[in-house]
């Protein structure tokens, strides 16, 4: 069988299934998918596709970040925090943060300082930057090591989405993802939908890297 898309989510996955999901794909044996390989091989093999919680956030601390920034962070995000708590793929494949983070839900402000673009900032438009940093709450990330990194977010609304930040392509960050923000026309997600699309990405990048796929 040459279909990889046996290993991606269905339309209505959960995130709980769709962790349960990628832990069932490091430990299946490649060979019986992919006949153009003829080895063994288990992703659970390899330390890049590792799994690792990082730990439950504080019950308290999803009602302070409310009261600190006017926001109500919706149920399913603190649910998944304070019940399930963070996690992170390999070292630099995708991560939901958890209790080792100071803050594990940022504005966008300090999610770019996490990761050393705070210079960014001044490129963005103070109104914008202003309007943007009071509606948008980041809480993940997804490649933050490659030149289409994603920022995961939930909205002042209620909604969750992802925000792509290319470091070597400030124009379509400025000219494209800012304002598809702004203005309310960029994807919207559930927190399920967010996660397994997510893990879809692990999963086909590690397909594409072992050479399972083109």
């Amino acid at each position: 069988m040459e279909d990889y898309r046996i290993f991606l989510g269905t339309k209505n996955e959960t995130w709980q299934q769709a962790l349960d999901r990628f832990l069932r794909f490091r430990e299946a044996e490649m060979k019986n998918y992919f006949s153009k390989k003829d080895y063994s091989y288990h992703f659970s093999e390899n330390k890049a596709y590792s799994y690792h919680p990082t730990g439950k956030v504080s019950k308290h601390y999803p009602s302070g970040f409310e009261e600190r920034h006017a926001v109500g962070v919706p149920d399913a995000l603190v649910d998944f925090l304070c019940s399930h708590g963070g996690f992170k793929i390999g070292d630099s494949l995708f991560e939901i943060y958890g209790e080792k983070e100071a803050e594990p839900i940022k504005t966008l402000p300090e999610i770019l300082t996490k990761y050393g673009y705070e210079s960014f900032l001044d490129k963005i438009g103070a109104g914008m930057l202003r309007s943007l940093s009071g509606f948008y709450f980041f809480f993940g990330v997804s490649f933050p090591e490659s030149d289409e990194m994603t920022f995961l977010y939930f909205s002042k609304a209620g909604s969750f989405g992802k925000m792509l930040f290319s470091p070597d392509n400030p124009a379509l960050v400025l000219q494209k993802v800012l304002p598809s923000m702004f203005n309310g026309s960029i994807d919207k997600y559930t927190l399920d939908s967010l996660i397994s699309n997510q893990v879809d990405r692990v999963v086909v990048n590690a397909l594409t890297v072992k050479g399972y796929i083109d």
